[in-house]
């Protein structure tokens, strides 16, 4: 080979591109696509365990709507393998029982076990709220002939005011009290104002109580955390060890 031979063959080789390792850059590529694909199976499966969830407690609790469910933590998939979700938070609208509207209930159940299909599931823990809008109630006062306009008063009173006989318009602060079966009770404890005179004496005509009876899930009020705001009453409930299928709830 001559000298001019060999100078070009150097030439050409330097013209020639370097070949590069692709192949972590592929593998990441391909590692970021089977990641996006398990992340959208997680959500769809979690989507669908979600809407067969609500649709078991529709039919078991007989509500008139179908309840949001979010089941929490990701990966679904994972606890799913287990069989056993770790919180499932439940919303609810417009509940009644007893003539009694729960304006809004909010339900955190943990420790969930799913079986059939979710067709039915143990929970460990239930604990949430239930929200009584003041209009909610009116209402339950008014199934009972009593015709009054409730508010927020202080000290978490209620402040209540409503006509007494002889005495024309009165606006009393009613005390909260929890009984057993989730029974409300509103008592007059102090006069705000009157149109009459009252002489001293605490009116006891605009007392009332609210016969919440059975909640969904079988969740029970507790007096504990019982709060008055603008909104309404907000009344903390809870329950354990419940089993809730296509049928019905029940105790395990």
């Amino acid at each position: 080979m001559t000298s001019e031979e060999g100078l070009d063959q150097l030439q050409w080789e330097a013209r020639q591109p370097v070949r590069r390792r692709r192949w972590p850059t592929r593998l990441a590529i391909t590692l970021l696509v089977l990641a996006g694909l398990f992340v959208a199976a997680d959500r769809i499966t979690v989507s669908i365990a979600e809407s067969q969830i609500a649709k078991r407690i529709q039919q078991s609790q007989n509500l008139q709507s179908k309840p949001s469910v979010n089941i929490a933590n990701f990966p679904f998939l994972t606890q799913l393998i287990g069989m056993k979700l770790d919180k499932v938070s439940v919303d609810a609208r417009g509940v009644v029982h007893n003539n009694v509207r729960v304006t809004d209930l909010h339900v955190d159940l943990n420790g969930v076990a799913p079986s059939d299909g979710f067709k039915e599931a143990d929970v460990d823990h239930l604990s949430g709220t239930a929200l009584f809008s003041w209009t909610d109630m009116e209402s339950a006062a008014a199934s009972q002939g009593l015709d009054v306009t409730l508010a927020e008063g202080p000290d978490n009173t209620v402040r209540v005011t409503g006509n007494v006989p002889g005495l024309g318009k009165v606006t009393l602060q009613s005390r909260l009290s929890l009984s057993s079966g989730n029974r409300l009770q509103l008592t007059a404890n102090k006069i705000e104002s009157s149109s009459g005179g009252l002489a001293g004496r605490v009116p006891r005509e605009l007392d009332f109580p609210i016969n919440v009876g059975t909640l969904p899930m079988q969740l029970t009020l507790q007096m504990a955390n019982m709060q008055t705001s603008a909104d309404g009453l907000r009344v903390y409930a809870e329950a354990d060890h419940v089993r809730v299928t296509g049928s019905g709830v029940s105790s395990d």
